[in-house]
Formats: structure tokens, sequence, C-alpha cells
């Protein structure tokens, strides 16, 4: 959940003003590759402490990759939230059409594995995909 800071932004918004400050008095890369290889390198990050089984750093570095991510956001011209928002929408929906496919099979999740799921939400999530193309709910 997010924790609004003094002024009652949300993490994303302060993260947003950070990297437009830090921006504006020139500190930022000359183009989106910089911001590309820093994702890369901060998902590295999170991968290496986690098989490393440090759980406190992993979770550092994921600090930095949401950081980075809200950075790339601010090159796409895009807004991070709103983004947010619709992604979670968009799996929200898929995930309930997962569900009631896996009913209409006669199935239970409970009862598929993993690969059985996978195969379903790839059928579901093109299904979704061709619906919100085509405007439909």
């Amino acid at each position: 959940m997010a924790v609004p800071d003094e002024a009652g932004h949300d993490p994303i918004e302060q993260a947003w003003r950070v990297h437009r400050l830090a921006s504006s008095l020139g500190f930022d890369w000359p183009d989106i590759s910089g911001v590309f290889e820093k994702v890369r390198e901060e998902l590295g990050e999170i991968e290496h402490a986690w098989h490393g089984g440090d759980r406190v750093h992993a979770r550092r570095e994921l600090g930095d990759l949401l950081f980075a991510a809200v950075n790339l956001a601010r090159f796409l011209d895009a807004d991070a939230s709103g983004e947010l928002i619709e992604a979670t929408a968009r799996f929200a929906r898929r995930f309930e059409l997962l569900k009631q496919e896996i009913v209409r099979e006669g199935r239970r999740m409970q009862d598929c594995s993993l690969a059985e799921l996978d195969v379903v939400w790839a059928r579901v999530k093109k299904m979704a995909g061709e619906r919100e193309k085509g405007g439909m709910p």
C-alpha cells in the first residue's frame, strides 16, 4: 500500500519529483538507453542478492528497481501511477477470465498444475487482448 509523504504524495509521485528535479539540474541520462541499462542492472542485483540468500538486500534492490522504473516512465512520458493502475486492472480482468475458464472446463484452480494454468492463461490473455483492441469489455 502506498504511504503518502508529509505533503500527501504517494511514493511514485515522490520518485517522479526527485527524478524531475535531478534532470532539471543536469543529472540525467542523455537518452533512454541509460535507463534501460539501469533497470536491467537493478533487476540483476535483486537476482544476485536473492540467490545469495540475502533477502534484506534483495528488498532494498527492489526499491532501486522501482525507482528506476519510475524514471523509465518519465522517459516514456507515461504516468507511472496510471500505468500501474491499468496493468493491475488488466491482470484482474484476465485473472477473472482464467477462473471462469477453469470452471467452464469443470475443474478447480487448486487442482490444476502451474503448467495447466499457464496454458489457460495464454489463451485468456489472447482473448482479452483481442477484446481490448476491439474496444469490447
